[in-house]
């Protein structure tokens, strides 16, 4: 047997740790996870383009460290436009040790031999700033819903003879918030850099 009877059941658990995300890409409209970490994680699940979907505890597999047969569930699955699905390992770089390193490899091994990669993600990429914070501002705006056909073609208009323009500048031509902007970087008619301070400040592209 190469997989675990079951998957692990987050409703099962009362600890305090248990979160929930609303989320588009999960298998399940609200995603449980095991920690804040785990819940941040699903941002960047829920932004990346290659990711159509994923689970979070998975159905977990076997695998042999000492000789030993010991079971293990990733934090994540995903499935990769393309077909591939890929584990994913949540932790924070200070739980991080040589015992740790030994036994990841053997769970990477064994994740081979079931055609999938094992990855790691740490806590200092997750909770990277301010790529994080934008990431949170901007998921938060798809609750305002898919922008209206008039907002949509005030931004055509403003990009006809410019191929950027400061947030603020948008905001004060047509009287918007920078939660309308937040919501048409998440519907994909305008772009920015996730890796720059949001704010009215901040750069805007055409999609």
């Amino acid at each position: 047997m190469l997989y675990l009877p079951k998957r692990r059941n987050l409703k099962n658990f009362k600890r305090k740790s248990i979160c929930r995300f609303p989320s588009v890409k999960g298998d399940v409209p609200v995603v449980r996870t095991e920690g804040v970490l785990e819940k941040d994680f699903c941002y960047y699940l829920e932004f990346d383009p290659l990711v159509l979907q994923y689970q979070c505890q998975p159905l977990g597999y076997y695998y042999y460290l000492n000789n030993e047969k010991l079971g293990y569930t990733p934090d994540f699955e995903v499935e990769i436009d393309g077909g591939s699905e890929t584990y994913y390992e949540i932790k924070e770089r200070k739980y991080l040790d040589d015992n740790f390193d030994v036994e990841f490899k053997a769970k990477q091994e064994q994740a081979k031999i079931l055609g999938k990669e094992l990855i790691l993600v740490c806590d200092d990429f997750i909770r990277q700033q301010p790529k994080l914070t934008n990431l949170k501002r901007v998921y938060g705006a798809k609750r305002r819903g898919k922008p209206s056909s008039y907002l949509e073609k005030l931004v055509l208009e403003v990009f006809t003879n410019q191929q950027s323009i400061i947030a603020e500048d948008l905001m004060n031509q047509f009287d918007l918030t920078i939660g309308q902007i937040y919501q048409l970087i998440y519907y994909k008619f305008l772009l920015a850099d996730f890796d720059e301070i949001f704010g009215p400040e901040m750069s805007l592209w055409r999609a």
